[in-house]
């Protein structure tokens, strides 16, 4: 391939791709389906830093095969054997990011989701509802910044928005707003009610006064081949500029002049009978029969609420049933050991989840805080998310400026204990919804809803008392005065937290609850241990640790060593220098225990140190393992600087072609490779070097080696237990990043 030739083989998907169905198949929900199967398949790679990079019709496909997108490492073939950014050439222009049009670059998670808002934006028709469009603008922006921050956010927000403008679509009917037509809007609704106009009174009208909704399902009948006069119902696409420019101006106007006059023969005639009632009617005259009223009129298209106006939305709730729960007091809601955690769960509050999950959230809320609702929106987006492994607990805290928070919160109480855990969540998750005050009105709207009107309001409320009481002096205990707050394993959560935020609580917490049970911690203590630990400072600690994926990295020691030590280095770092013969020596005392991995991380300061990265890794493309840790060894154990000939010198005593190395680093070739290292370490902090993480956790600088071995002997204890109660040892390091 360094020649220019080569030759790349992969898999086609078995059924028709995207780009081969046809555009009038195309619906909103469709389209929505496959942004969320696409997102699904885009996020594992995202989260290690890695692009896919071949976003392009061609090679999605919608099913039925278990696989989305085919030609992956296409992409990373090309970088690899060829200049950073000819992956990008492979795409056409029109899918690929404008930054990658500009130069030649690497392609990017945002690269990604610029091709994913492309791709999703031209399965839709030319007109589309402004939310969504200016959602899939955000995901297609120039500026790489600009763009949403992860493709699982972006799905699940473009999946609520066309949820939100579908409900909107169904609500509406063949009738006339009332906004659309001043003169009625100016009279009472009672006598308005029956003028409405439907598509039988007046066809030509419906579809003139009706905004096009994206259809829930395909039209029935096949499209024509030619054009024909718009149907007598609303069209399931948006018409298209030319076609709504053929209608001429002047027909128009005579429609609506039309229209005016005789809408203000019916307005004068329904005014003049009624200043002519009787002012108190009879009941002979209630008793008449009538003409029925209409239900009640839609809200004009064009004055549609707004969705939510959180930029990043996880999926909504409704759209998902509720994960298996267990009712209060029955079944393994909690574990005896629980209740004498420094925060206890004692089984008899309303719990979503198992016992034996490594993760309990418990949230006190007031039902009438907004932050409260936003709180627990985000949280019903990471129990879809983690499922299983997380388990929730909710407590009452409701607030005195919220008058009616602390009826509200005694009626839920009373459904968790009449109706069970399942029918609290249920109801709850209904409450949670919007911004209006939880009356009595709504509450008893809520509970019908949720198929529990037959429960009084007042039989509730009682049955709830003594819960709501309980945790209110729960609350006082820990000085809790706001809402939202919360306790992941006893960790404080003070505050209300958008769904990325809450996802990286839970990931954090969830590596060291893992590590812990694989370490031996009983299923049964684990809450108990980090409660206690996290809240008050007793017992196992459980190291915090940070997941360092290994990705391509140079390696030295073997895959299955037991402790992995990832170092962020810099080649012109005095720091990085002295720390050497320190790993020397611990990769010779643990030889079968000890794995070392080599990740790039150059500080602006030192100016030879990116064309010292970009040396070293084409010594790893080149000579692989042991090239790139001759070339390491000679670069370090160097005094002076290192000029073109010292470099080509140390390249010929690793094997390889110096002149070819000096090439590719003055060019840059691994450009693309070092920075992902470094965006990956500033995810991790890393702000100076050299910085370590053995088995995930942080060590920073140049430490003696008797405090790197005292870790290391620390950290080969706690692998050993984990192997002894069954974990492989080449899977010990895939429990801080799995």
């Amino acid at each position: 391939m360094d020649a220019g030739f080569g030759y790349v083989a992969f898999a086609a998907p078995a059924s028709p791709s995207v780009a081969e169905l046809p555009s009038a198949s195309w619906t909103l929900p469709r389209v929505t389906a496959l942004g969320e199967r696409i997102a699904a398949a885009l996020a594992p790679l995202h989260d290690q830093g890695i692009a896919y990079g071949m976003l392009t019709p061609e090679l999605i496909s919608e099913g039925p095969e278990p696989e989305a997108l085919f030609g992956f490492g296409v992409a990373e073939l090309a970088n690899r054997f060829g200049a950073p950014g000819e992956a990008s050439q492979l795409v056409a222009p029109s899918w690929r990011a404008p930054e990658l049009r500009s130069s030649l670059r690497a392609p990017t998670p945002a690269s990604d989701l610029f091709a994913l808002g492309t791709l999703l934006r031209s399965r839709l028709p030319a007109m589309i509802p402004p939310e969504i469009e200016a959602h899939l603008a955000r995901a297609s922006a120039a500026d790489p910044r600009s763009r949403p921050l992860d493709v699982t956010t972006f799905a699940a927000h473009f999946t609520r928005l066309a949820e939100h403008v579908n409900a909107q679509g169904n609500a509406q009917a063949l009738e006339v707003p009332l906004a659309s037509v001043p003169a009625l809007a100016a009279l009472p609704s009672t006598l308005v009610a029956p003028l409405s106009l439907s598509a039988e009174v007046a066809p030509e009208l419906a579809p003139a006064q009706l905004e096009p909704v994206l259809p829930l399902a395909p039209p029935a009948a096949p499209p024509l081949l030619f054009p024909r006069p718009i149907p007598n119902y609303p069209p399931p696409f948006a018409m298209s500029a030319p076609e709504a420019t053929r209608s001429p101006l002047l027909a128009v106007m005579l429609v609506l002049s039309g229209l005016v006059l005789m809408l203000g023969g019916v307005v004068t005639a329904v005014v003049y009978a009624a200043r002519h009632v009787p002012a108190a009617p009879s009941k002979t005259v209630a008793a008449h029969p009538a003409v029925p009223a209409s239900p009640a009129l839609p809200p004009s298209p064009l004055s549609m609420p707004e969705p939510p106006a959180d930029p990043e939305i996880m999926p909504s709730p409704r759209a998902k049933r509720h994960a298996p729960m267990v009712a209060p007091g029955v079944g393994p809601s909690a574990f005896p050991e629980d209740a004498r955690a420094a925060l206890p769960v004692l089984g008899n509050e309303p719990i979503w989840g198992t016992r034996n999950a490594a993760l309990t959230w418990v949230f006190f809320g007031d039902l009438d805080c907004p932050h409260s609702r936003r709180a627990w929106r985000a949280l019903e987006g990471a129990k879809a998310t983690f499922g299983d492994d997380l388990r929730i607990v909710f407590r009452h805290r409701p607030l005195r400026e919220h008058p009616n928070a602390l009826d509200a919160a005694r009626v839920l109480a009373g459904v968790a204990r009449v109706h069970g855990a399942v029918a609290f969540f249920d109801v709850l998750q209904r409450a949670m919804q919007g911004e209006e005050s939880l009356t009595a009105e709504r509450l008893t709207t809520t509970l019908e809803e949720s198929g529990y009107g037959a429960s009084k309001l007042s039989e509730l409320s009682a049955a709830g008392e003594a819960q709501v009481r309980a945790d209110l002096a729960l609350a006082g205990q820990f000085g809790l005065k706001s809402t939202p707050f919360s306790f992941l394993n006893g960790q404080a959560i003070d505050g209300e937290r958008t769904a990325l935020e809450v996802e990286q609580l839970l990931r954090e917490e969830q590596r060291t609850a893992t590590w812990l049970a694989a370490a031996g911690v009983p299923s049964a203590s684990l809450y108990t241990t980090r409660t206690n630990n996290n809240l008050i400072g007793l017992g196992n600690s459980g190291e915090s640790r940070s997941c360092v994926p290994i990705g391509k990295s140079p390696t030295r020691g073997p895959a299955d060593a037991l402790v992995t030590l990832v170092e962020f280095s810099d080649f012109e770092c005095q720091y990085c220098k002295r720390v050497e013969p320190t790993l020397e020596a611990l990769l010779a005392r643990y030889p079968k225990t000890l794995r070392l991995v080599w990740k790039d991380y150059p500080l602006p300061q030192h100016k030879g140190a990116q064309l010292l990265a970009n040396f070293a890794a084409d010594a790893y493309r080149r000579g692989s393992t042991g090239g790139f840790w001759a070339v390491h060894d000679g670069i370090f154990a160097h005094a002076e600087a290192l000029d073109d000939s010292a470099l080509g010198a140390l390249a010929g005593k690793a094997g390889l072609d110096g002149a070819l190395l000096l090439i590719s680093a003055h060019a840059g070739v691994h450009d693309a490779a070092i920075r992902a290292d470094m965006k990956l370490g500033q995810r991790l902090n890393v702000s100076g070097t050299p910085t370590f993480f053995a088995n995930g956790r942080r060590i920073e600088g140049a430490l003696p080696a008797q405090q790197f071995d005292a870790l290391i002997q620390e950290e080969l204890r706690t692998a050993r237990r984990i192997v002894a109660h069954g974990t492989a040892a080449r899977d010990v390091y895939a429990l801080v990043c799995d």
